[in-house]
């Protein structure tokens, strides 16, 4: 009896040992993604991709104008919505010019009002695109963020930009 106490404490010692001396597998380290510069090329191809051509006070989106938008520019945000980072978005931001109250007065809707329709509008021609995720979201500025060099009366400043922010 002895000696099978021996050989199993011997057995078992032996297994220690070789179970110490094996490499554990560790999980490796997490590195902190940065995606500053994905998000800063994707925001300078999409700061040449605005989409204008709105007619005033209106959040209709041209047909003529939205297919030859289209044809070149939604490849490029299809692509861009497809490789968003978690924690990141597309928004797509409505302008209006400066003719008109910012908010609601009368039977006036507003600037914010129709600016957001725009982006809500060109949101949902993205989706007849094929282009649709819960990473795209839509903001209205109205006429808060004015073209440079160009009046803010002008028909110009009635578009939609887009741009990843995080969310």
């Amino acid at each position: 009896m002895k000696k099978i106490l021996a050989v199993i404490s011997i057995f078992v010692a032996i297994l220690f040992i070789v179970s110490c001396e094996k490499e554990q597998v560790k999980e490796p380290p997490k590195v902190a993604v940065d995606n500053t510069a994905f998000v800063g090329a994707s925001n300078d191809q999409l700061a040449k991709l605005p989409f204008t051509g709105f007619g005033y006070k209106s959040s209709a989106v041209p047909a003529q104008s939205w297919d030859k938008w289209a044809q070149l520019a939604a490849p490029v945000i299809k692509d861009i919505v497809d490789k968003l980072p978690d924690g990141y978005a597309l928004e797509v931001r409505g302008h209006t010019d400066a003719r008109g109250p910012e908010d609601p007065e009368g039977d006036k809707p507003g600037n914010l009002k129709i600016s957001k329709d725009r982006s809500d509008a060109v949101i949902e021609a993205l989706k007849k695109q094929g282009i649709s995720s819960d990473k795209i979201v839509s903001k209205g500025v109205g006429s808060a963020e004015p073209l440079a060099g160009a009046d803010p009366k002008s028909a110009d400043q009635r578009r939609v930009t887009f741009s990843i922010v995080a969310r």
